[in-house]
């Protein structure tokens, strides 16, 4: 056997570095062997080496003019090194190619689909899918790159179509069936979506990538039903994916698995985006309140590590903390280096804040009580106060229409300015702008205020990069209007009511819910639905915040009715706050003041407190002496309060003041003898 056949029998053998040494062999005997070449950059290209395989590509094809693999090779090859001019010219040559069979014919045009695609001609890509599909109807790669190309489209159905018929055809194509369970989710067909990636990690042969990217899918979808142990176990793949926002810190201490952080120091390093990095810090709160002065004694701290621009903000608002800068080299690096501040080299424990809800919130029940966390510089919030009152009067509104990160899948809750003029036609409100990016400010406010939308900025404050100041400024407003940016998360953190636009079906910090439970200020205006568009979605906001500015009637004092009914009802804590509303209202004297005081002591009485209850009744009493009801009443509180002696003479005052007041004789009868 001579060297070009050993080297065709190991590229068959999938013995490709074997292959190659051997079609170089060959060639240095046989330089004008044109399938020598192509076997090469064939070979090479599945070595990982795209520069070697393109030069042998393209002595394959000078040397095979007719031969249509050589022409598919260098077209792809041409592709692959971002030459789309030269790598059409491929193609087109091998599909004007004589006796070329359908299937190649088919290639030729999945090939061109590819570069016009990559140039952004998108309906010129899909008209040569569309052939390639009719060349070859069993062409399982072209319906997948179709349909991941309607998906970016955001054409879910037609991509759905297309990319159910590509995993029929080829069960074992793990890039489509991952796709297809993204169309599901984005066609709010979750279930489906978890049973395609639970499919495709059981499947053999998925590669370990695609399962990482999978898993994380996976754990967020999983999440959309509300958090559970194996989602937020799920969440961890996540810095495994193809595409992370952020690098994994390689601490050299080990990671903290939620046991007893008594005499440890735990460092906290945040993650991602800005919003999430505000999004996730919710949590610190959780572990900041154990610190207290004798657990720091026993050696405990907790550090939390954070963007530059959070420092000030955090610092204030978490106070048992020590919040360190994060180096902005390690952004990009994930540089080994614990950090650039030497109080993080004393830890002892790590964690990424993106894994604290698995130990601080693992089911939606520990959601509940959730509060504003973010605390705001008293004096700059009173500088903001005076600047923002000098508006005029009327609601103060913040807005943030866009974010500096756009995606495909965030886009869809993304608007410009020109989208907010409905506003412009809301009375009793001064807009203020909380966009931090000012190349979009500047190309966009003129024109707007120019159709009528009078919105306020502030150019000397740097929101970009002062978050600190930009606090305080949204700390004084009345309601925040978003998109889901860090605007939103700041303004919800500080407890400040926030407007956000974004689709709860595909938000996985939602958690199952119509709302994000980690921020009670927030409410949620879900993203254009089908058949609708962002001028509607605008449109119910602006109702909605017409509705709230407009002025209304005052409302009637609460009465003493209104108290009570609420108390028969078993409502306390309601009824509670209006016999307070009512006690306030009254003059000192008379004999509503006397009976307000009365149901609300049994009220407190009632509720296991009657150490409160006993003043009010006193108070009833020395205004009215003769009030039998709330002498037996004073009774049952001193008995509660273990005053038996006094309680019995309470109740002889009543039966003395009303001899047939048959409650208080029960009662003096059932104390017994003292």
């Amino acid at each position: 056997m001579n060297i070009l056949a050993r080297a065709h029998a190991a590229v068959t053998a999938g013995r490709m570095a074997e292959a190659a040494d051997l079609y170089r062999a060959a060639l240095a005997h046989a330089p004008h062997d044109g399938t020598g070449w192509l076997g090469l950059s064939l070979a090479a290209a599945a070595l990982g080496a795209p520069d070697e395989a393109l030069a042998a590509a393209e002595r394959a094809v000078a040397l095979l003019p007719s031969h249509a693999p050589a022409w598919a090779n260098v077209a792809e090859r041409r592709r692959q090194a971002g030459r789309m001019a030269d790598a059409g010219a491929a193609y087109a040559r091998l599909a004007a190619l004589p006796a070329v069979p359908a299937p190649l014919r088919a290639d030729a045009e999945n090939g061109l689909a590819l570069v016009a695609r990559d140039s952004g001609q998108m309906e010129v890509a899909e008209a040569h899918w569309r052939r390639a599909i009719a060349l070859d109807p069993g062409f399982a790669g072209a319906y997948a790159n179709l349909g991941k190309m309607l998906f970016d489209q955001q054409a879910m159905h037609a991509a759905r179509q297309a990319l159910t018929r590509a995993v029929t055809l080829d069960p074992a194509n793990g890039g489509a069936r991952m796709n297809l369970a993204l169309v599901h989710k984005a066609l709010e067909r979750q279930a489906t979506a978890v049973e395609e990636l639970r499919r495709l990690l059981d499947q053999p042969g998925t590669s370990e990538q695609l399962a990482h990217d999978a898993r994380f899918n996976l754990a967020r979808l999983l999440l959309l039903r509300g958090p559970s142990a194996e989602a937020w176990s799920l969440y961890e793949s996540r810095w495994k994916v193809s595409h992370f926002p952020s690098v994994r810190r390689a601490f050299p201490v080990p990671v903290w698995q939620g046991e007893s952080l008594m005499g440890r120091r735990l460092l906290l390093w945040g993650e991602q985006g800005l919003g999430d990095e505000i999004l996730f810090a919710s949590l610190v709160p959780d572990l900041a309140g154990g610190l207290t002065d004798s657990v720091r004694a026993a050696g405990t701290d907790v550090l939390l590590e954070c963007d530059h621009r959070l420092v000030p903000l955090f610092a204030r608002s978490f106070p048992p903390v020590t919040v360190i800068p994060r180096p902005p080299e390690v952004v990009l690096s994930g540089s080994r280096d614990t950090s650039a501040d030497p109080r993080a080299a004393t830890a002892t424990v790590q964690l990424p804040t993106g894994s604290l809800p698995r130990y601080c919130r693992p089911t939606l029940a520990s959601f509940k009580g959730t509060r504003p966390f973010l605390k705001p510089d008293a004096g700059r919030t009173a500088f903001w106060a005076r600047r923002v009152a000098a508006l005029g009067p009327g609601l103060k509104v913040g807005l943030c229409w866009t974010s500096g990160l756009l995606t495909a899948e965030r886009a869809i809750s993304y608007t410009t300015l020109a989208d907010w003029l409905p506003l412009a036609s809301v009375p009793g409100i001064h807009l203020v702008s909380l966009q931090y990016n000012r190349d979009i400010v500047a190309a966009e406010l003129p024109n707007a205020r120019a159709h009528g939308l009078d919105i306020t900025d502030w150019p000397d404050l740097d929101q970009r990069n002062d978050l600190d100041e930009t606090a305080a400024l949204i700390s004084t407003l009345d309601l925040v209007l978003t998109a889901p940016t860090s605007v939103g998360e700041i303004a919800a953190g500080l407890g400040v009511p926030t407007w956000r636009i974004s689709t709860p079906s595909q938000d996985w910090s939602g958690l199952g819910t119509p709302i994000r439970p980690w921020y009670p200020a927030m409410r949620i205006f879900p993203a254009a639905r089908e058949g609708e568009t962002m001028a509607d979605v605008i449109q119910r906001m602006a109702h909605a915040l017409g509705a709230l500015a407009r002025p209304t009637a005052p409302a009637m004092p609460p009465s003493l009715n209104d108290a009570l009914a609420l108390h028969q009802a078993g409502r306390l804590m309601e009824a509670e706050t209006v016999y307070r509303q009512v006690l306030a209202a009254l003059p000192p004297d008379g004999q509503a003041k006397g009976d307000a005081q009365h149901l609300l002591a049994l009220l407190l009485h009632q509720d296991g407190r009657p150490a409160e209850a006993e003043p009010l009744l006193r108070q009833a009493l020395a205004a009215e002496p003769a009030f039998f009801e709330a002498w037996n009443s004073l009774g049952a509180v001193l008995l509660a309060l273990g005053r038996r002696t006094e309680a019995a003479d309470a109740w002889r005052t009543a039966l003395r003041l009303n001899p047939n007041y048959d409650k208080a004789a029960a009662n003096l009868g059932r104390l017994g003898p003292l």
